[in-house]
């Protein structure tokens, strides 16, 4: 039947399998009505959707992703997990480089694996390596052209059966991200209507459902689904702003990964920062006045990215988002001084290396992060706090005071 179903999918037309891959509604081979059955049989609330509102999301609730085509936005994505979320990412060829690459999974094409039959090479075997509630009752997962997964600091819940000597290669991991749980998949065909023929995969299909509702709703998000909103900003709605603001975060991170130099990054980061702020000011306000940041400048002036920080510094503007960004940078680079990764209470952390570190260094970093987590906490209140010129330069200052310290230690 497989063999069957394969050749179905090859003669039929791309753009009739791509409106029914992965849709809960089709009964075809490639839908997962199937899925939305082992849901209803185990009495957990499943919502498919097409536009996946972060907005209305609740802590704790769950998401499960199926070969997704967009980015669902990687800030709402950690808020989302750091406040007791799940969310179960099952996607082996399509958009996930931006997901995968933030919380440091590595993807690989080529899967050196034992298949179900010969005649079937591109049905590869995953089998429990450890003991786990997804695994329990699956002797055995038959996957459908996947990919391999590893993470640096995971072991693999599945992997697959290894070929000969080779060394195994993951296929599903679970993490555990701030207060949520996060699980990852080489291969969304698993839970496709053909593949739940096999035991192993209904059975698993259960256990993923169970685990992530518990006793909450399991939103089931698949292929190009749209994405508003803002997770825990119900008053806030995605703007031009919100865009920029993500795209400046994940220009940074790209940023800094390619420099690999802290020393390097901070003058960039903070041009990039004030730059990046300039034009958002001047781009999505225009020319009217704004009670918040005040009006573009000059009608007209054709200002290169020097002459917009400089305008945008001199004209009383509030320089809050560069100042949240410098916040990010100056946690991101004390968790790289002291070698761990978050969730960590920074506070703490500072505190007990106190005799490391000396105490006026000690009490200057544990001031600068307090105020910059008020910064921080306010940000998204109707009135957000003014941060000018002269403030955000003394932040930076005492950032970079802090972290030459560092360095010599």
């Amino acid at each position: 039947m497989i063999l069957l179903a394969l050749c179905a999918a090859l003669s039929w037309p791309a753009t009739a399998r791509a409106q029914v891959d992965y849709d809960p509604r089709s009964p075809a081979w490639n839908g997962t009505s199937e899925l939305l059955r082992v849901a209803t049989e185990a009495d957990i609330d499943v919502r498919p959707t097409r536009s996946l509102d972060w907005s209305t999301l609740r802590p704790r609730e769950a998401i499960l992703v199926l070969y997704p085509m967009r980015s669902l936005g990687i800030a709402d994505v950690s808020a989302f997990l750091e406040d007791g979320g799940k969310i179960a990412w099952f996607d082996d060829f399509g958009a996930s480089e931006q997901f995968l690459d933030w919380f440091r999974f590595r993807r690989e094409a080529r899967v050196r694996g034992v298949p179900r039959a010969p005649e079937l090479p591109e049905l590869l075997l995953a089998r429990p390596r450890s003991t786990h509630a997804l695994a329990e009752g699956v002797d055995v997962l038959v996957t459908n052209i996947p990919v391999a997964l590893s993470h640096p600091g995971l072991t693999p819940v599945f992997d697959f059966v290894p070929l000969d000597d080779a060394p195994p290669q993951g296929f599903l991991l679970v993490g555990q991200i701030g207060q949520g749980k996060l699980v990852v998949g080489g291969d969304p065909s698993v839970l496709v209507n053909t593949m739940m023929r096999f035991p192993g995969n209904r059975q698993f299909a259960r256990n993923l459902l169970t685990f992530l509702a518990d006793g909450r709703r399991v939103h089931l998000v698949w292929g190009d689904a749209r994405v508003s909103g803002i997770y825990r900003g119900r008053s806030r709605a995605r703007t031009p702003v919100r865009e920029a603001v993500n795209t400046l975060n994940d220009s940074l991170t790209a940023l800094s990964r390619a420099l690999g130099s802290p020393a390097a990054l901070r003058p960039l980061a903070m041009l990039l920062s004030l730059a990046a702020a300039c034009v958002m000011g001047a781009l999505v306000w225009g020319r009217r006045p704004s009670e918040r940041y005040g009006p573009r400048g000059p009608v007209g002036a054709a200002a290169g990215v020097a002459e917009r920080v400089a305008l945008y510094a001199a004209g009383r503007l509030n320089l809050l988002v560069p100042a949240l960004r410098a916040r990010n940078y100056f946690e991101q680079s004390l968790l790289r001084f002291f070698g761990v990764r978050p969730p960590v209470d920074l506070h703490a952390l500072v505190r007990r290396a106190g005799p490391r570190l000396g105490d006026a260094q000690c009490r200057e970093a544990l001031a600068l992060l307090t105020e910059l987590d008020a910064l921080r906490d306010a940000a998204s209140d109707p009135t957000p706090p003014e941060v000018d010129a002269a403030h955000f330069l003394s932040l930076w200052r005492r950032i970079d005071a802090i972290l030459r310290g560092l360095e010599r230690t």
